[in-house]
C-alpha cells in the first residue's frame, strides 16, 4: 500500500492507496503526521498486519478506525500497534528512554486483556527510533504541499 501524507498550511492529508486502487483520505491536524510516522515505523518494523495500516489495507475505512465500537473489538494486536506507537513517540520527545521502551510496552499490554506479550529487543527500540527521528526530520523539511511517500 502506498501512505502519501501531504504537508498542508496547519493542516496535512493523508492517502492510503491499496494494492487494489481504492483510496483512503483523511485531513489530518498540524501534529497528527508524527503519530501516523511513528505507526508505519512501529507495524514496518513488527510486521503487523492488524494495525493501523494493515486494518487500511485490510479494507478498513479510517472512520472505522475511529469509531470507539469498531475500535473495542479489533484484534490485539491492533492494540498492541497503537501502544507500541505512543511509546515511541515518548522516547522521541524525551519523555521516556529507550532503554525504558520495553520495561513501559510491557507494563501497559500486562494490563490489557487480549494483547498478547511481545518479545522486544533493545535492537528492536534503537532501529525504530532512528528511522521515526529520520522520518520526522524529513517531514520538517518538506514545503507546504509537498507529500512524504511511504510504502506498506
Amino acid at each position: 500500500m502506498r501512505i502519501e501524507i501531504q504537508k498542508g498550511n496547519g493542516r496535512n492529508i493523508l492517502r492510503c492507496i491499496r494494492r487494489d486502487n481504492t483510496i483512503e483520505v483523511a485531513d489530518l491536524g498540524p501534529s497528527l503526521p508524527y503519530h501516523d510516522i511513528a505507526h508505519f515505523v512501529v507495524e514496518t518494523e513488527m510486521n503487523f498486519n492488524r494495525g493501523f495500516y494493515g486494518n487500511i489495507q485490510a479494507g478498513m475505512s479510517i472512520t472505522e478506525l475511529n469509531d470507539k465500537d469498531i475500535i473495542n473489538g479489533l484484534p490485539g494486536e491492533s492494540w498492541l500497534a497503537e501502544i507500541m506507537t505512543r511509546n515511541l513517540q515518548a522516547i522521541a520527545s524525551g519523555a521516556a528512554r529507550a532503554e525504558e521502551y520495553i520495561e513501559l510496552v510491557s507494563w501497559e499490554i500486562s494490563t490489557m486483556n487480549g494483547v498478547d506479550p511481545i518479545k522486544l529487543r533493545l535492537g528492536n527500540v534503537e532501529r525504530m527510533f532512528e528511522r521515526y527521528t529520520a522520518y520526522v526530520k524529513q517531514w520538517k523539511n518538506l514545503l507546504e504541499g509537498d507529500v512524504m511517500v511511504l510504502e506498506f
